[in-house]
């Protein structure tokens, strides 16, 4: 099987989103296989990606697309942040969006709404309507929720909060953030009698009401500069704790994501970059990775 002939001659690209990189390429046919999804992510002799993004066909009418994404594992997730910013503006400079319009993606997490603020080439400025996050879903998390609907859990000596942006999350408060994502995150992730499906993990520090700095630990991919769905997580999971306001800027070690959210029943909105960073050749990849 060819790349070549999977992506009908469309640009298969590199791209990052705050330093989270993904490999986006068109397979309408979903013909993407997991060894094939490996051996592009691996670091050392592929293209080298937290994560594949696949362009396919809508499954519902209301979208015009499918985001279907492999973590470098092949472990397919529910969603992924800063990579539905990257797809967004992957379609734009392939003009099947405009800028401005309020684009509608089917995702393995529901229907999620882009916006293209800005665009460049290189950059766009890319606001998404994240949906509204669950706060109990017991096939990704066994504990019940409390009296006022909010999980809260202990592990590896930590209080975490539970929440879901469809994929499950586990946000813990910490002074040390840098220093627990690396001792505990592994450990946390594959905590299979609290998460089923495994989780997520993010370590924050609040700096103030308006400002929180966080680290993460990725399903099925470690520690990586950045996750979206992180920050929007630990931004909810901030204001049930009463941390923090309703609008605050998340700082990841790939750069920063501004995050908004009403409160109960009301959508999450994230704002951030997303970057072209070079287009591959496929003929090189099929001749030197997949043969």
């Amino acid at each position: 099987m060819k790349l070549k002939d999977i992506i009908d001659n469309k640009p298969l690209m590199k791209m990052n989103g705050c330093g989270n990189d993904f490999i986006i390429l068109f397979d309408l046919d979903e013909k993407i296989i997991p060894e094939i999804v490996k051996k592009l992510c691996e670091l050392h002799y592929g293209i080298g990606s937290d994560g594949l993004i696949a362009v396919t066909k809508s499954r519902i009418k209301e979208a015009s697309y499918r985001m279907k994404f492999f973590n470098p594992d092949s472990s397919i997730a529910e969603m992924c942040g800063n990579g539905i910013r990257c797809f967004s503006k992957y379609l734009l400079d392939l003009n099947l969006i405009k800028k401005n319009e309020k684009a509608v993606f089917d995702t393995d997490a529901g229907l999620i709404q882009c916006t293209i603020l800005e665009n460049n080439y290189k950059q766009a400025l890319v606001k998404v309507n994240m949906g509204e996050p669950i706060l109990n879903d017991p096939s990704q998390v066994t504990i019940s929720t409390s009296n006022n609907g909010i999980i809260k859990g202990k592990v590896e000596n930590f209080d975490f909060t539970f929440v879901s942006m469809g994929n499950p999350h586990a946000v813990i408060f910490t002074d040390d953030p840098q220093n627990d994502v690396k001792k505990y995150g592994s450990t946390i992730e594959k905590n299979l009698k609290l998460f089923p499906k495994k989780t997520n993990v993010e370590f924050v520090k609040i700096n103030n009401e308006e400002d929180l700095t966080m680290y993460v630990w990725e399903r099925g991919a470690g520690e990586t500069l950045a996750c979206g769905t992180g920050a929007c997580a630990t931004l909810v999971a901030s204001c049930l704790n009463g941390y923090s306001k309703n609008k605050a800027t998340i700082h990841l070690l790939g750069g920063d994501l501004f995050i908004e959210w009403n409160g109960n029943k009301q959508p999450v909105y994230m704002t951030g970059n997303a970057e072209n960073v070079f287009k591959i050749d496929p003929d090189s990849i099929d001749n030197f990775i997949l043969s």
